[in-house]
Protein backbone atom coordinates (compact mmCIF):
# COMPACT_ATOMS: atom_id res chain seq x y z
CA UNK A 1 0.00 0.00 0.00
CA UNK A 2 1.12 3.36 -0.89
CA UNK A 3 2.12 5.91 1.64
CA UNK A 4 0.07 8.86 1.76
CA UNK A 5 -0.86 11.71 4.49
CA UNK A 6 -3.81 13.60 5.54
CA UNK A 7 -3.93 17.47 4.33
CA UNK A 8 -4.42 17.96 8.35
CA UNK A 9 -1.02 16.07 9.14
CA UNK A 10 0.91 18.28 6.04
CA UNK A 11 -0.69 21.90 7.63
CA UNK A 12 0.73 20.88 10.89
CA UNK A 13 4.20 19.40 9.74
CA UNK A 14 4.65 22.72 7.52
CA UNK A 15 4.50 24.45 11.04
CA UNK A 16 7.31 22.96 12.53
CA UNK A 17 9.96 24.15 13.89
CA UNK A 18 14.13 23.56 15.10
CA UNK A 19 15.29 23.75 18.40
CA UNK A 20 16.57 27.58 17.24
CA UNK A 21 13.23 28.87 15.97
CA UNK A 22 13.48 28.42 12.95
CA UNK A 23 10.68 26.97 10.17
CA UNK A 24 11.91 23.41 8.76
CA UNK A 25 12.37 23.44 5.11
CA UNK A 26 9.79 20.96 3.36
CA UNK A 27 9.30 20.15 -0.50
CA UNK A 28 6.13 20.79 -2.59
CA UNK A 29 4.23 19.91 -5.21
CA UNK A 30 0.57 21.43 -6.32
CA UNK A 31 -1.37 22.98 -9.21
CA UNK A 32 -1.70 25.99 -9.87
CA UNK A 33 -5.76 27.56 -9.67
CA UNK A 34 -7.96 29.94 -11.45
CA UNK A 35 -10.59 31.09 -9.08
CA UNK A 36 -12.57 32.71 -11.86
CA UNK A 37 -13.29 30.07 -13.54
CA UNK A 38 -12.88 26.97 -11.58
CA UNK A 39 -9.95 25.51 -13.44
CA UNK A 40 -6.98 23.98 -12.22
CA UNK A 41 -3.68 24.45 -14.31
CA UNK A 42 0.17 24.15 -14.19
CA UNK A 43 1.85 21.70 -11.76
CA UNK A 44 4.65 23.31 -9.52
CA UNK A 45 7.43 21.87 -7.41
CA UNK A 46 9.31 23.64 -4.56
CA UNK A 47 12.14 22.29 -2.73
CA UNK A 48 13.47 23.64 0.22
CA UNK A 49 10.51 25.27 1.06
CA UNK A 50 9.53 27.20 4.00
CA UNK A 51 6.04 28.22 5.19
CA UNK A 52 5.88 32.18 6.24
CA UNK A 53 4.04 32.53 9.58
CA UNK A 54 4.03 34.26 12.69
CA UNK A 55 4.83 32.65 15.87
CA UNK A 56 2.53 32.35 18.77
CA UNK A 57 4.73 34.70 21.29
CA UNK A 58 4.78 37.60 18.76
CA UNK A 59 8.25 36.87 17.40
CA UNK A 60 8.36 37.46 13.86
CA UNK A 61 9.80 34.40 11.58
CA UNK A 62 10.02 34.99 8.01
CA UNK A 63 7.21 37.23 7.70
CA UNK A 64 9.08 40.51 7.52
CA UNK A 65 10.00 38.91 3.79
CA UNK A 66 6.17 38.71 3.12
CA UNK A 67 5.51 42.48 4.57
CA UNK A 68 9.13 43.98 2.72
CA UNK A 69 7.95 42.77 -0.92
CA UNK A 70 4.89 45.52 -0.99
CA UNK A 71 6.97 48.82 -0.60
CA UNK A 72 4.35 50.71 -1.50
CA UNK A 73 1.47 52.24 1.06
CA UNK A 74 -2.18 50.87 0.29
CA UNK A 75 -5.43 49.88 2.32
CA UNK A 76 -4.58 46.10 2.86
CA UNK A 77 -7.28 43.81 3.53
CA UNK A 78 -6.09 40.80 6.28
CA UNK A 79 -5.25 37.59 4.57
CA UNK A 80 -7.84 35.38 6.31
CA UNK A 81 -5.77 32.56 5.34
CA UNK A 82 -7.37 30.29 7.75
CA UNK A 83 -10.70 30.97 5.77
CA UNK A 84 -9.23 31.07 2.21
CA UNK A 85 -7.32 28.08 2.47
CA UNK A 86 -4.01 29.39 1.20
CA UNK A 87 -0.56 29.88 2.88
CA UNK A 88 2.51 31.74 1.87
CA UNK A 89 5.58 29.75 1.05
CA UNK A 90 9.06 30.73 0.70
CA UNK A 91 10.84 29.29 -2.10
CA UNK A 92 14.72 28.52 -2.21
CA UNK A 93 15.18 31.62 -4.03
CA UNK A 94 13.52 34.35 -1.44
CA UNK A 95 10.70 34.15 -3.38
CA UNK A 96 7.33 34.31 -2.24
CA UNK A 97 4.01 32.40 -3.42
CA UNK A 98 0.56 32.07 -2.37
CA UNK A 99 -0.64 28.38 -2.42
CA UNK A 100 -4.28 26.98 -2.00
CA UNK A 101 -3.76 24.06 0.16
CA UNK A 102 -6.65 22.42 -1.83
CA UNK A 103 -4.49 22.24 -4.41
CA UNK A 104 -1.47 20.51 -3.03
CA UNK A 105 -0.45 16.74 -4.58
CA UNK A 106 2.34 16.04 -2.58
CA UNK A 107 4.38 16.71 0.60
CA UNK A 108 7.86 15.83 1.13
CA UNK A 109 7.52 13.23 -1.89
CA UNK A 110 4.39 11.87 -0.02
CA UNK A 111 0.79 12.04 -1.96
CA UNK A 112 -1.52 14.09 0.12
CA UNK A 113 -5.18 13.31 0.82
CA UNK A 114 -7.97 15.18 2.23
Amino acid sequence: MEKVLLLKNVLEQMRQVDQKGEAVPFSLEWRTWNNQNKMGGRLLKADNAILCFRLENNKVKNWEKVLSQKQQPRKRKKPNHHDNYTRNIELHDHSIVKVNVLTITKFNGIEVVY
